[in-house]
């Protein structure tokens, strides 16, 4: 190897200079403001969507049907009044998300006079028809969680008058 004058700058002895080896990952402060201002309205684009999406838990998909609403708190409403042969068509809304320790928030519809058991998915709605031929009181209940039919909560009273 030949010999190296010291003060020869690298450049003009044919050498990459080590700035142009390796790029610069520093941020300019205009980069910087901008980098933050995409992270600001990122967040608050998610934090929008949420609140939505939690303002329309519990909207009922059929506006023809009636709704009812169920939770671990019990049904709303609980009680239902119809003249026999009135047809009934209800969507059942559940309010509860799939990590309830208690049934997974699953929940069901369940008369059994009329042989019906209905289920709705956590944060979900069934839609279904519930007959109204004969006269009389029936008892509805959820028997996936909360104590079943047993818990004065997790019932309801459907009453078809003559």
């Amino acid at each position: 190897m030949g010999k190296v004058h010291p003060r020869v700058p690298l450049e003009s002895r044919g050498a990459v200079s080590r700035s142009k080896a390796k790029p610069s990952f520093r941020l300019r402060s205009r980069t910087k403001k901008a980098v933050f201002v995409v992270l600001v309205i990122v967040i608050f684009a998610v934090a929008a969507g949420m609140i939505f999406q939690s303002s329309e838990k519990g909207v009922p998909i059929d506006s023809s049907a009636t709704p009812i609403r169920v939770s671990m708190s019990g049904f709303s409403p609980n009680t239902l009044t119809v003249k026999a042969g009135t047809p009934l068509r209800l969507d059942l809304i559940n309010l509860d998300n799939q990590y309830h320790t208690d049934g997974g928030g699953w929940h069901n519809f369940v008369i059994e006079a009329f042989g019906m058991n209905r289920s709705v998915e956590p944060l979900g709605q069934a839609l279904f028809s519930v007959p109204t031929d004969s006269a009389g009181t029936y008892t509805w209940y959820c028997d996936v969680c909360c104590g079943g039919k047993d818990n004065p909560s997790m019932r309801g009273t459907l009453v078809v008058e003559p």
